[in-house]
């Protein structure tokens, strides 16, 4: 302990004698240590961490699957199947999340809510903070109305008062008594990836008596059997599904293929990658930040030959020399840890405020002691990696050399070896991290360049819903919607303005059946289907859509009116070929609907992403949307074009909409470039997160680059005023520095080169529109930094240049 302590001494008066030195070394490696904390506080809080239910790895999530759908919804005839099965201790269902308007005390709010089974609770095995769950006697049709508080709101709007319970509150006009409150932090198991749960849980009332098998709308959670696995109970459903198919409860065609994810895969799925690919790359960039600092470590243990040759002529040994070197290295590692964790801190809270919400848990990140326990090995692996070489440099010292080079100016062949190593192995790290990088800015670009098939420009949107209570018939929805459009369009600035049932980009949507008229009975057979949308007139041209034949809705297609549909380019390509269906009968939704004439076609529009594939789609006016499903849309999207700023109509709107109905609030108030931005947030974040690291590596190998080839230049300083006194050209000399300089980059540059072509295959998963080995971005990234590594080279060499032989030769 006592020698350690005169190491410590000796480690921390050798730093505070050289301060800018140690403040050098010091903030360069917190920046690496504090970017993988933070980055690594994203992994442990999504990846690592379980969820917050009892025993999570037990639960798992069922989905539906059949041809033009690859995973959707449950109905409740197959929930109820669900619950009967051995793989499973028991299945909750839930509809989530709409929006209900919550009135009576206070003013008017919209609220998130969401309708669940009366076991959901049990099954996630989670518990009311207040109060109790629904009972089954609830959960029934026309049971007792009755409802539980989400945490916040619960604190928001009552105060967090326990009082609360029993109380009547009033959701979308209907009384409801408040049963319970749930805990803070509660989420259905979807809802991680939302910016704020639920706040209002209603039971769902399942129809047990004559549940809908045809109807594909709920989420479905199960607890899985002891002992039993996802892919075990996916096997189950699928066995159930085929004999389902025998006896005829689903087409063959259908291809009807349930299965079962579990929960913890559904969670973090499609985010884990990204995280990975992430977290490999700030990996990188402190590794690329170690070399740098070793090398700076390296240089001053060059200056140092003179210092370790005394002590070890005065009977210091191997082992304490090494100690000695070590112990400093460990010292700048840990308060480049201790600075990195405050670099963290930051860190974090701006990646909770900017994550997109598809990174689930994204807004709850924290340094708890996992981060700490990590921040820490990475400080001390950090001072192990920038102390070993220098260590073993300085062990192995020649005393006569040293003694008699004083420290002086020669740089002998083996050391610049060891720094041209270094140089190497920092370029080849850079290299494959400005790949990465090069690769998602490339795949970024290509997906902003996508046509969405619409126009964002000058467009606000906002999301209405009219509740039972105060419209309780489809004339009541269709005369307020028809005339709160009718004034809108009359406001100035106001160029077009429509309604839509689900807003592009933003909301999924779900298909239904589609038939043509006139078909051979066979080929109806195979079963047809398209996702479905409802309009209103001028939605098509606020958004900007584009009218492929005929035409889109207009005021006359009204209730009274003739059924019509349009037809999205997907649709009519697949099911007419050349042929066109204007002036044809079609039949959406199924049997339940009218035949209807098909009157336009409009252009496609990615509704589920930019980079997701088109789907077949057809629309129908609102107006006359009751006879497809049996009733009328209430919560629907106004879209409003205005000729300037987007936001200009907004206290107009609010009035006109006020003005019919005082306790109906406007939400998600959004413009559509909001919402184009939002459905790239996640590739945003990540290229911008990757290109940040590539721009932090290239400045740190120009300044290692730099600072190697300015401390070999000093250390020959000797030796170049003997060259010039002996009639070397000063071009000569100035390309000799930039051979010796750029020989190790160009080497680094070759092997990572190699190296990315290996590891950029894994990012393939998360590109699109370019080859993990894109011949333009492995020609470029390469060559930016062999110029950066140039440069940095250049200003050394400039100096040697200047070196006056007289000076030099008095050098020391």
């Amino acid at each position: 302990m006592r020698s350690l302590k005169q190491d410590l001494t000796n480690a921390v008066r050798a730093l505070t004698k050289r301060p800018a030195f140690s403040f050098l070394v010091v903030l360069t490696l917190a920046l690496g240590i504090g970017a993988n904390s933070a980055i690594f506080s994203v992994v442990n809080g999504v990846l690592l961490k379980p969820l917050p239910y009892e025993r999570p790895g037990e639960l798992a999530m069922i989905w539906s699957r059949w041809n033009n759908f690859d995973k959707t919804w449950v109905s409740e005839a197959e929930y109820l199947d669900y619950q009967r099965q051995d793989a499973f201790q028991d299945v909750a269902l839930w509809d989530c999340c709409g929006e209900a308007t919550l009135t009576g005390t206070g003013a008017p709010e919209s609220v998130t809510d969401a309708n669940v089974t009366a076991n959901t609770l049990s099954v996630l095995g989670a518990k009311p903070l207040l109060g109790r769950m629904f009972t089954a006697e609830e959960d029934v049709p026309n049971g007792p109305q009755v409802a539980m508080l989400g945490y916040g709101l619960w604190q928001r709007r009552y105060g967090g008062d326990p009082s609360v319970l029993g109380r009547t509150i009033v959701v979308d006009g209907i009384p409801a008594a408040v049963v319970g409150v749930l805990p803070e932090g509660f989420r259905l198991p979807l809802e991680f990836q939302s910016a704020e749960p639920a706040q209002i849980y209603r039971p769902l009332r399942v129809d047990r008596a004559s549940p809908s098998r045809g109807s594909h709308g709920f989420y479905a959670v199960a607890r899985l059997a002891p002992g039993v696995t996802a892919a075990q109970a996916s096997a189950t459903v699928g066995t159930m599904a085929r004999r389902w198919t025998e006896e005829g409860l689903y087409r063959e065609s259908m291809q009807f293929s349930p299965f079962v994810l579990s929960l913890e895969e559904e969670v973090t799925g499609d985010v884990s990658t990204p995280l990975v690919i992430l977290l490999a790359s700030v990996g990188l960039l402190l590794l690329i930040t170690c070399v740098n600092v070793a090398n700076i470590m390296l240089t001053r243990a060059d200056g140092r030959r003179r210092e370790i040759a005394v002590r070890a002529a005065l009977g210091a040994d191997r082992r304490h020399l090494l100690r000695l070197v070590l112990t400093e290295a460990l010292l700048v590692g840990l308060a480049g840890g201790v600075v990195g964790l405050l670099l963290a801190w930051g860190g974090v809270e701006l990646l909770s405020a900017t994550a997109p919400t598809i990174i689930p848990r994204a807004g709850m990140l924290s340094l708890d002691g996992t981060v700490l326990g990590f921040t820490l090995l990475a400080a001390l692996s950090s001072g192990v990696l920038v102390g070993a070489v220098p260590a073993l440099r300085l062990s192995r010292i020649n005393l006569v050399g040293a003694l008699k080079d004083g420290g002086g100016g020669s740089d002998s062949g083996r050391r610049r070896q060891g720094r041209s190593l270094l140089i190497a192995a920092e370029m080849a790290l850079t290299v494959v991290l400005v790949i990465g990088a090069g690769l998602l800015v490339r795949s970024f670009v290509n997906i902003l360049n996508v046509d969405p098939g619409l126009d964002p420009h000058n467009v606000l949107t906002l999301r209405l819903s009219l509740p039972a209570s105060d419209y309780p018939e489809n004339a009541d929805l269709v005369r307020f919607y028809q005339q709160l459009r009718d004034e809108v369009v009359q406001i100035p600035g106001v160029e077009a303005a429509g309604i839509v049932r689900r807003l592009p980009l933003a909301d999924d949507i779900g298909d239904a059946g589609f038939a043509i008229q006139d078909r051979p009975v066979a080929e109806e057979e195979q079963g047809r289907s398209a996702d479905w949308q409802v309009a209103g007139p001028g939605y098509f041209e606020a958004m900007g859509m584009r009218v492929v034949a005929g035409r889109f809705f207009d005021e006359s297609d009204r209730s009274d009116g003739a059924p019509v549909i349009l037809l999205n380019e997907t649709l009519v390509r697949e099911y007419f070929g050349d042929e066109t269906p204007i002036g044809k009968q079609v039949r959406a939704g199924g049997g339940r609907s009218n035949w209807r004439t098909v009157i336009g076609i409009v252009g496609d529009v990615r509704h589920h992403g930019l980079t997701r594939p088109v789907k077949r789609k057809w629309y129908v006016p609102h107006s006359q949307f009751g006879d497809v499903f049996g009733i009328t849309r209430r919560t629907m999207y106004l879209t409003v074009k205005t000729a300037g700023d987007p936001h200009a109509p907004l206290p107009a709107i609010e009035r006109l909409v006020h003005a019919r109905d005082p306790n109906l609030p406007l939400t998600r108030v959004r413009t559509m470039e909001d919402v184009m931005g939002a459905a790239v947030k996640e590739q945003r974040f990540t290229t911008a997160l990757m290109a940040g690291f590539a721009i932090l590596a290239l400045v740190l190998a120009a300044v290692g680059v730099y600072g190697v080839i300015a401390f070999a230049v000093s250390r020959r300083t000797q030796e170049i005023g003997i060259r010039l006194a002996l009639g070397a050209d000063r071009g000569m000399v100035r390309r000799l520095v930039v051979r010796q300089g750029m020989a190790p980059a160009l080497a680094g540059v070759a092997i990572g080169l190699v190296v990315a072509a290996g590891v950029s295959r894994l990012m393939a998963s998360v590109l699109y529109a370019v080859s993990p080995l894109d011949p333009l971005t492995f020609a470029t990234m390469p060559a930016a930094l062999a110029l950066v590594a140039l440069a940095a080279t250049i200003i050394p060499a400039q100096r040697a240049t200047r070196v006056e032989p007289v000076r030099a030769l008095k050098y020391e």
